[in-house]
């Protein structure tokens, strides 16, 4: 992915430096979901062929071959550089090939990314097809050449297994399965590109009309081979495909609903035509999804008919495998019987009898395949062999259940006996906490463990049970203990740091109380009503100390913070006092500094009292201006904004030139 980035980047740089060209008329080309892109119109319009090719080559070989003519390759002017260009800005997988066609200039490449699964011989041998067909000028030829030459040789190099023909009835179902996936490929590949957030309208537009077309077509073709099929391996046997037909038939026709909305007068906004446009797409995929499930199944049964004698064989082998097995599950059942309480078998204890039934059930259906493939009834013996596969498989899950069941109960029985020993801790810690009114709540829980703890070791036929029981009462026991012991511990260390925060408060609060009094003429009212608030506090400390010692530290720590606070609007007052009176000197009019002194009352002892704003020693000359109380300050907040940018980041894939694509003239 690097190199293939690495490749753009280089040569648009060095485009950008070297060349002041006209307008360049071929540059790479987006492929909006095609496999086959014609700007130079070779094809006329007849794509089909080349999509069969590429539609088989996947089947084959699991790689994707996309294709585009185009007059010449400019930007990038390198063929094998604008291949690897149009692969990435397309962004291509892995095994996603791109065969890109210069018709005027008679080039062409492959563009294969460095980690593809296809192997350079596949690379070769498709290079070599494609160039034999552009020699004469067959545009659509050497597409579909180069992808058979892909497939086949994927083929060729698989273990060397030969492809099994397609005999009989089998062609109709393979022509169904072969349609339905097409459409499934085609209906998710370009989701999976691109984010849908991140395609326009006008793209999910012809998606959705791709998808519609397509899945209409699907659901035609698939009700002509339902038909088919039903008449080949009978209704039972199609049954699950029927529904699922009906299904997928509903969703698309919802689909077409939303579409009819759309087209109708009543106009959408902008967000409800996407969202209607994207639920098509979903409904198209919805019912995609039904009808390939049912292809997969219907390979499966495609196969048995052609291998159906082989198959026989090997689910025969299995039934008596499974018959032999049969008497050691019905001794481990009676084993645990014995061992362990009817409840705690009760999901396998008819395990043995059904498993027996099952397989005499197989047996049955086995000899009918078995007649079938005598009388060349091969789709008989198809639908024959998978229900006795079917009936085989079931039967093996209820033995196997049983083996499960014997190996929970043993775990169960382990993990009983830790539990006995952890809830039985447990209790005892419950038990030693202090017996306060915290406590009580603790007591309830203690009993139901302690009956949990007793039923547990007296009844072990049921450790499940057992161990469901006691676990249930064990944790409600724990989530309480915890939250009991925590507040014990929160009311120790209350109590402990009680008396040390009562006296601080206590000593804040006279404090602050000498401080206004002292000054009582510059004190406003706030700063006394914090200190009176204070002293409320601290009495509810009080009061609350032997019974309470959690809240009543709330109070003492409240105490002391209204204290401090109305210390500091205290000391503001008084400055804010000073200020004004001393601002224009005592030669101003105003209160005189007698005046003040007056007011203030003891306002030279302030230093005293340990206050920052001490004017101890201090000659006031005191001027005009009074106090006019209340709160005297203003504040303002303001906030800062933080601006975010995002980057982004674009992934490449690896492919470039100097790697495994290629091309040349023809």
């Amino acid at each position: 992915m690097k190199a293939r980035l690495a490749t753009i980047f280089a040569l648009a740089m060095g485009l950008a430096l070297i060349t002041a060209s006209p307008a360049l008329a071929e540059d790479p080309v987006q492929l909006d979901g095609r496999y086959v892109a014609d700007t130079v119109g070779v094809l006329d319009g007849e794509t089909a062929p080349i999509e069969a090719a590429l539609d088989g080559l996947y089947e084959r070989a699991g790689v994707q071959l996309f294709v585009v003519y185009v007059n010449e390759f400019t930007n990038p002017a390198s063929p094998v550089d604008w291949a690897d260009v149009t692969a990435e800005v397309n962004a291509l997988g892995p095994d996603d090939l791109l065969l890109v066609v210069a018709v005027e200039q008679r080039q062409y490449a492959l563009s294969v990314a460095t980690d593809a699964s296809v192997s350079d011989d596949q690379i070769d041998a498709a290079e070599k097809a494609i160039e034999a067909e552009l020699r004469s000028d067959n545009w659509a030829e050497a597409a579909v050449a180069g992808a058979d030459a892909l497939g086949s040789s994927a083929e060729a190099s698989s273990s060397g297994v030969p492809v099994l023909p397609i005999v009989g009835g089998a062609v109709v179902i393979g022509v169904g399965a072969y349609v339905i996936y097409r459409v499934r490929r085609r209906g998710r590949t370009p989701a999976g590109m691109q984010p849908v957030d991140e395609i326009s309208q006008e793209e999910l537009d012809r998606r959705a009309g791709s998808a519609l077309v397509e899945m209409d077509d699907a659901l035609k073709t698939s009700e002509q081979e339902l038909g088919f099929a039903i008449a080949q391996f009978g209704s039972a046997a199609t049954a699950d495909f029927e529904e699922s037909l009906a299904e997928a038939s509903t969703a698309v026709a919802e689909a077409f609903r939303v579409r009819q909305k759309l087209d109708d007068s009543e106009p959408e906004t902008a967000e409800q035509k996407r969202a209607m446009t994207s639920e098509i797409i979903v409904l198209c995929e919805q019912a995609d999804e039904l009808l390939a499930a049912q292809a997969e199944a219907f390979d499966q049964l495609r196969q048995l008919e052609t291998n159906a004698p082989a198959a026989l064989l090997e689910t025969s082998a299995q039934i008596t495998a499974a018959h032999t097995r049969l008497p050691e599950v019905e001794g481990a059942l009676a084993a645990l019987t014995a061992r362990y309480a009817p409840a705690a078998l009760d999901s396998v204890a008819e395990n043995s009898e059904r498993a027996r039934v099952l397989l005499t059930s197989a047996v049955q259906s086995a000899t009918s395949a078995s007649t079938a493939i005598e009388t060349q009834k091969l789709s008989e013996a198809a639908v024959a062999v998978r229900t006795a596969q079917a009936q085989l498989g079931q039967s093996i899950q209820l033995m196997d259940a049983v083996d499960s069941l014997a190996t929970e109960l043993q775990s169960a029985e382990d993990k009983l006996a830790a539990a006995i020993t952890d809830t039985t801790g447990d209790i005892a810690a419950a038990r030693a906490l202090p017996r306060d009114d915290t406590a009580a709540a603790l007591q309830p829980h203690i009993v139901a463990a302690e009956a949990a703890l007793a039923a547990a070791k007296s009844n072990s036929s049921d450790p499940v049970a057992s161990l469901s029981n006691l676990g249930e009462a064990n944790a409600a026991l724990e989530r309480v203990f915890v939250g009991v012991r925590d507040q014990q511990a929160a009311v120790a260390q209350a109590a402990t740091q009680l008396s040390a925060a009562l006296a601080g408060a206590q000593s804040r609060i006279v404090t602050t109380a000498q401080f206004i009094t002292t000054r009582r003429g510059g004190v406003g009212a706030e700063a006394r009503t914090r200190v009176s608030e204070a002293d409320r506090q601290v009495k509810q400390a009080l009061a609350l100390q032997a019974s309470d010692p959690v809240t009543a530290l709330t109070h003492a720590r409240q105490a002391d913070q209204l204290a401090a606070s109305a210390y500091q609007l205290a000391q503001r007052d008084v400055s804010q006092f000073s200020t004004s009176s001393g601002g224009s000197g005592v030669s101003g009019s105003g209160t005189s500094g007698s005046d003040l002194l007056g007011g203030l009352i003891g306002g030279l002892i302030g230093g005293s009292l340990g206050s920052r704003s001490s004017r101890s020693g201090q000659s006031p000359s005191w001027g005009s201006g009074s106090w006019s109380g209340g709160s005297r300050s203003s504040s303002s907040r303001s906030g800062s904004r933080r601006s975010s940018g995002s980057r982004s980041s674009r992934r490449s894939s690896g492919r470039g030139s100097g790697g495994r694509s290629r091309g040349g003239r023809f």
